[in-house]
């Protein structure tokens, strides 16, 4: 269930709290370390729903809303990556969980996951990454300039309607149609202006050039990788997946899921549920 965990917010210099939604066993049953999840821009706890029902089932998981995500109370004058690593870090001290984690992030929360595992090895077992490429793309980099521009509009509306158009793969878009007026409406009430804004002003621009960047990022990774791509995803093109996977360090694998966009874990539940668990129970030797 979400719960708000307090931890120092030096940005503030006071607390602040970020929101988790923290299920599973008790330690003894574990399959293995917990696993924490972090969700693109303007996705929230609810967002994993339902998935973190099944990932729970034989280990502990943590899905957390970012600085900048949701509702969560931290502040926004820096939401840069280095401070989301820092956030991540004292999310970990203040949960208890001592030992390396496994970690999955998706898009953004993908983006940041890579930092994570580069800046802090000894804390990440294994990497799961959705959505995240060598590059945008000529096609990804017309699209972040269109939600510049709709969100220069000052509310949050315009700019969910077009990364649903820009997100989800024709496919899902068709058959769920019927449920978009209530996806932008959830994104829009679950998310602040103001926290989107800056994530968006402080976190797109981490392309090529940038030490944020995912190709800068990889030779830092260290840990067994599994990085996944829809095939019709045109912010993280899944033709650059081979190149990310060959420029990390330790061993990372490439897999891209027929027939789905952008948002792999929704569009393609099981598919991409099956493989995160397979690749998070295979024995060490096996990880690749």
């Amino acid at each position: 269930m979400a719960e708000s965990v307090t931890i120092h917010d030096v940005v503030q210099g006071r607390p602040g709290s970020i929101r988790v939604d923290r299920r599973g066993p008790l330690q003894a049953t574990r399959a293995g370390p917990p696993l924490v999840i972090l969700g693109g821009m303007t996705q929230t706890l609810t967002s994993w729903s339902g998935q973190i029902r099944s990932l729970a089932a034989e280990r502990e998981v943590v899905v957390y809303e970012a600085r900048g995500q949701g509702r969560g109370a931290l502040g926004l004058e820096d939401v840069s990556f280095a401070r989301h690593v820092d956030d991540f870090v004292r999310l970990l001290e203040a949960l208890e969980l001592e030992g390396p984690v496994d970690l999955c992030g998706f898009s953004f929360g993908g983006r940041v996951a890579l930092a994570i595992a580069a800046r802090e090895p000894a804390r990440i077992r294994r990497l799961v990454i959705s959505g995240v490429s060598a590059g945008r793309g000529a096609v990804g980099r017309v699209i972040v300039r269109a939600w510049r521009a709709a969100l220069a509009t000052g509310t949050l509306e315009t700019l969910a309607w077009l990364s649903l158009a820009d997100t989800l793969g024709p496919a899902y878009l068709a058959k769920y149609e019927h449920m978009l007026e209530a996806m932008v409406r959830a994104t829009v009430q679950r998310n602040s202006y103001e926290g989107i804004r800056a994530l968006f002003e402080q976190t797109l621009d981490g392309g090529h050039g940038s030490p944020w960047s995912p190709l800068a990022l990889a030779p830092e990774i260290r840990c067994p990788a599994l990085l996944l791509a829809g095939e019709h995803d045109r912010l993280a093109p899944a033709e650059d997946l081979e190149q990310l996977a060959a420029a990390c360090s330790g061993p990372a694998r490439a897999e891209v899921l027929a027939g789905v966009g952008h948002t792999v874990a929704i569009e393609a539940a099981e598919a991409w549920r099956a493989r995160v668990l397979e690749f998070l129970d295979a024995p060490e030797a096996g990880a690749r």
